[in-house]
């Protein structure tokens, strides 16, 4: 006997009625080729499983299957898997959280009898990923197996006991996109006037619990991965949500007396950041042990969600001013559909600018030196050559502080090297992809988080690593984690926001290289319309479009910067350039 499955339309209308439910991102949709897709909106309908207990005279197979299925809803007043735990011998002794194995296949289960009264059924199958228990995700293609173990009750009725997986949750795919909503917590970066997100995973409880979820978690701090990074929080220890009350589009949150040592203008930023994400928020009220507390710089005592719109960790969302290598080697400006070369006769490959502007990173053909050049008079500021033999550099990538950052590679492993202000090559002390090759190396605009292309496991994989201090005073990158097990090579990479990136690579069952919009939360990765052609390299910029090299046909050395239009939603391309680059 297997277990039902309770999903019935009726259900879900009123769910959606009672205004209680949200979903996360599908996969499959195909975005417009603009920089920086995004998911759905917080508050989209979902439709609800229904979770049933055991039957009776339900075999251990049954069992099993029917605990799992019920793990993936969260009912309950607090989301504690209150029927999941009907299954279990001992229903108090398990409390998983949001700790999850995410597989992509399941085998069929196996059955092994230990007798009349016991017995064990082993699952198995191919893991995507983990969800930590501070809802942060890990992708982890690997096999993996759980056993659990069962017994006979005095009502002859077979439950299971011990050991229970440690990971917690066994969720499918398909469970985590509907149990699941992936929301950003807010943070400073070290100049205090730059946020960064630290995408959670949050589990989809009630429409009413999810703010205040949201809220518990940002004032808990970050997330264990991102906590070692350069962020800071303007959260005194201690401090917790008395409570939380959204009405008539106002955010009233009541925090206890530990805030008040704390920077009440720091936590409303992160405050209205984290909550503005939720539509029906559009104004805050912050009080402290229940009394109104006036923010510095606000007048009054309600915010509104644009108060604080200068730390937009995106920058203004203006679009950029986009820079490209012409036919004759040169930097030039791509204008509309046209490019033009600069006063500067500046001979350039792969050119990185920095974000005022006023300064040039580029290879040379050998990709064996990098040169930092000033745009306003033509001075080399900073020359630096491989020091291993031969060894070649990743494109140059900016920081928001003016620091340039290139990996230096050979067929053995590489070293990450940083050109202070432009200036002063000092290799980092820490970088601990220090036995892979790199292809590819993008600094977070906050300067707090990196995007790299490694080989590993004799793949091009794309991993997320985190900047912070070395025990030597120095800045390290450590902490590379995979954010997706759907790309299975890639090419090349850019920041398109503060939380995606475009990505151009291949996945399972795709071998042509084609553009993808990543979060990096590890929510489904989403296919973006080309240009078609061979795609070479991206850039992108928040509120601007896509920027790709393309090759037309294999074997034309001839390359083209294709950027979407405007005013028709096609690709334009401009012949004889290639390498563009936005600033960063």
């Amino acid at each position: 006997m297997r277990p039902r499955l309770v999903t019935a339309a009726l259900m879900a209308l009123l769910a959606l009625l009672a205004g209680g439910c949200v979903g996360v991102p599908q996969g499959g949709r195909v975005l417009r080729g603009n920089a920086g897709g995004t998911e759905q909106p917080v508050d989209d309908p979902y439709v609800r499983i229904i979770p049933v207990g055991p039957e009776r005279d339900w075999p251990p197979i049954s069992i099993v299957e029917g605990f799992r299925t019920a793990s993936s809803s969260f009912d309950g007043p607090n989301g504690d898997h209150q029927v999941a735990r009907s299954y279990l011998a001992c229903p108090s002794c398990w409390r998983p959280g949001v700790a999850a194995i995410v597989y992509d296949k399941l085998d069929p289960p196996t059955y092994e009898p230990n007798g009349p009264t016991q017995a064990t059924v082993t699952l198995q199958g191919s893991q995507l990923g983990r969800i930590g228990a501070d809802g942060q995700y890990i992708a982890d293609a690997v096999d993996f197996k759980e056993v659990f173990h069962l017994r006979r009750d005095a009502q002859r009725q077979w439950r299971i006991t011990e050991p229970l997986p440690p990971e917690g949750l066994l969720l499918s795919r398909d469970d985590v996109t509907r149990a699941f909503r992936t929301l950003d917590l807010y943070f400073f970066a070290p100049d205090s006037q730059t946020l960064v997100p630290n995408p959670v995973f949050i589990p989809l409880v009630s429409r009413s619990w999810l703010p205040t979820q949201l809220v518990k978690q940002l004032i808990s701090g970050p997330t264990i991965w991102l906590k070692s990074a350069l962020v800071r929080s303007t959260f005194p220890a201690g401090t917790g949500l008395r409570r939380l009350q959204i009405s008539g589009g106002v955010a009233t949150v009541d925090l206890t007396r530990q805030a008040r040592a704390g920077d009440l203008r720091g936590m409303s930023i992160q405050l209205i950041w984290t909550l503005r994400q939720l539509r029906e928020v559009q104004r805050m009220q912050l009080r402290i042990d229940g009394k109104p507390v006036q923010v510095p710089g606000i007048s009054g005592r309600l915010q509104s969600i644009h108060d604080w719109d200068a730390y937009n960790p995106n920058g203004s969302g203006e679009p950029q001013q986009a820079y490209v290598r012409l036919v004759d080697g040169r930097l030039g400006r791509l204008d509309g559909d046209r490019a033009q070369s600069m006063p500067l006769k500046l001979q350039v490959g792969h050119p990185a600018i920095s974000y005022d502007h006023r300064q040039a990173a580029s290879l040379n053909a050998a990709a064996n030196t990098v040169t930092v050049t000033d745009l306003i008079g033509g001075s080399v500021r900073s020359t630096m050559r491989a020091t291993s033999k031969g060894g070649r550099f990743t494109p140059p990538s900016w920081d928001s502080r003016g620091n340039v950052w290139v990996v230096e590679s050979t067929a053995n492993g590489s070293r990450l090297w940083i050109i202070e202000g432009g200036t002063r090559p000092v290799a980092v002390d820490g970088w601990a992809l220090v036995q892979y090759p790199a292809k590819a190396l993008r600094v977070s605009r906050d300067g707090t988080r990196a995007a790299v292309i490694v080989k590993a496991d004799n793949r091009w994989q794309v991993q997320l690593g985190r900047i912070d201090r070395a025990p030597s005073g120095g800045l390290q990158a450590e902490g590379f984690i995979s954010i997706s097990s759907e790309l299975q090579s890639a090419i090349d990479l850019a920041w398109s926001t503060t939380d995606h990136l475009a990505v151009i690579g291949m996945t399972n069952g795709n071998p042509s290289p084609s553009l993808f919009d990543v979060p990096v939360s590890g929510a489904p990765i989403q296919p973006m319309i080309g240009p078609g052609g061979e795609m070479t390299t991206v850039t992108a910029s928040p509120g601007s479009p896509l920027l790709v090299t393309q090759r037309v046909s294999p074997g034309d050395k001839t390359l083209n910067v294709c950027r979407l239009s405007d005013r028709y939603d096609d690709w334009k391309c401009v012949n004889g350039t290639s390498d563009p680059a936005y600033p960063g």
